[in-house]
């Protein structure tokens, strides 16, 4: 089986991998952890069954811990990975919308962020001048708009 592209070296997931930690780590900076499967689906408009898998795989790779019917958290790796990533993405709609005026979807600031290296997302982010670097920094939602 092959294995699905990473996002960069340090991110040891693929893309839409990655879409799943931010959606834990963004809803555990709305609410206190764990999230739930529901709620994680709900917020990423996916199938629960989609959830489960993926909740399930991470847990096997020590990203998160699962408690069945009460929900996941994310692990110090998994939450270090998603602030990654989210900073990535974050990085890219910032340029896009301050530079461009064009507003980009998570998604597609995800495929945009997966395709640069990052020190091209720290210049990026230089330009815009982001307060992160290499990783989100929010502690909480009204940290950033972007979450």
């Amino acid at each position: 089986m092959a294995t699905a592209p990473t996002i960069d070296p340090e991110i040891p997931v693929s893309p839409g991998e990655g879409r799943y930690l931010c959606g834990i780590l963004s809803k555990s900076l709305r609410d206190d952890p764990p999230v739930t499967n529901g709620d994680l689906a709900a917020s990423l408009d996916v199938s629960g069954a989609s959830v489960t898998e993926m909740i399930e795989g991470f847990d096997d790779r020590d990203l998160v811990r699962h408690a069945p019917y009460r929900g996941a958290d994310l692990t110090e790796e998994g939450e270090r990975l998603a602030r990654r990533i989210l900073w990535r993405r974050c990085t890219v709609q910032q340029f896009f919308a301050d530079e461009a005026g064009i507003s980009l979807t998570d998604d597609r600031a995800y495929r945009i962020a997966n395709e640069l290296e990052a020190e091209e997302l720290r210049r990026l982010g230089h330009l815009v001048g982001q307060d992160c670097v290499d990783r989100c920094e929010a502690t909480d939602v009204s940290d950033c708009e972007g979450l």
